[in-house]
């Protein structure tokens, strides 16, 4: 009995068909990508005529790369971790009631980095092909640290830039772990580049972690006021970071001789956290963002 109550009442604070709705919206490019799988999978010529291939390049390719993939392989990751991004994103945009803002936000970084992705393997000398939903799911990754801040500012009262420092962090962090397995999954370690940016990455990571300590500190403080699922909504992002290092970034697809790109991924990041909030700055104001209709009614 006590388990039927409970189910009662959460259909009753909770809006499932609206939640569903905003759900569907956000599963529209994996269901485009899943369909472009499914074709190319019948006729496997297509799968080379929409990646970007620099010896034969046609101008809709900028639009298709993203959503062709190489093989089942990469295709399979790169969905995996969109779903995690998108539908965590979707959560914390209906915990702040601000999903109206995250679909057009994400929709707004999908476009922003189709085009960039495309004219970055197009000017980059050492890409002759691009190809895969990886580029958009790390410039979502950028744009889910803005959410989880916004989301973070409502559950402690502070405004998010009392946690840009920590935001930093984690970005150097996340990208110190990178450069190290990079370095470990192709026995790079005598090479002065690679080890050179992680020394670097590294070194920028402690200075920056020592300035901004008293932001560690204070979310130390503030977590621990924290419900549990407010508490397992921060281990959440990251354990999705976490996924990033070791299965998105750099690993060598399979099946493939070839590789991601450490760069493209990195700069998709900082793309989802500087274009995210320049255009969350000015959609806040307009009218239509406010006041939406809460998914969880409040008590």
């Amino acid at each position: 009995m006590n388990l039927i109550k409970k189910y009662h009442d959460t259909r009753s604070t909770f809006n499932i068909g609206l939640f569903s709705l905003y759900l569907s919206i956000v599963l529209i490019i994996p269901a485009i990508t899943i369909i472009i799988e499914y074709y190319v999978s019948l006729y496997p010529a297509v799968r080379s005529i929409l990646q970007i291939d620099l010896q034969n390049f046609h101008v809709y390719q900028i639009f298709t790369s993203s959503f062709v993939h190489l093989n089942f392989d990469h295709f399979l990751g790169n969905v995996t971790a969109y779903l995690l991004i998108a539908i965590y994103g979707l959560v914390l945009a209906t915990m702040v009631n601000r999903k109206r803002l995250y679909l057009v936000l994400t929709k707004v970084i999908v476009i922003i980095f189709l085009i960039f992705g495309a004219l970055f393997a197009i000017f980059n000398a050492t890409t002759t092909y691009y190809a895969g939903l990886s580029g958009i799911d790390s410039a979502l990754a950028g744009l889910l640290l803005l959410f989880w801040l916004m989301y973070l500012e409502q559950t402690s009262k502070k405004h998010m830039s009392s946690y840009y420092g920590v935001v930093l962090v984690g970005i150097l962090a996340m990208s110190a772990g990178i450069i190290a397995r990079y370095i470990l999954l192709y026995h790079a370690t005598r090479s002065v580049p690679f080890l050179l940016s992680l020394a670097a990455v590294i070194g920028i990571l402690v200075l920056a972690a020592l300035v901004c300590r008293h932001q560690f500190v204070d979310l130390y403080h503030v977590m621990q006021e924290f419900s549990w699922s407010s508490r397992l909504l921060t281990v959440a992002i990251v354990v999705i970071f976490g996924y990033f290092i070791w299965n998105l970034f750099p690993e060598r697809l399979a099946n493939s001789t070839r590789t991601v790109s450490i760069s493209l991924h990195l700069v998709g990041i900082v793309i989802g956290v500087l274009a995210g909030y320049i255009f969350m700055v000015y959609l806040e104001q307009i009218a239509y963002f406010k006041g939406e209709k809460e998914v969880i009614t409040q008590a």
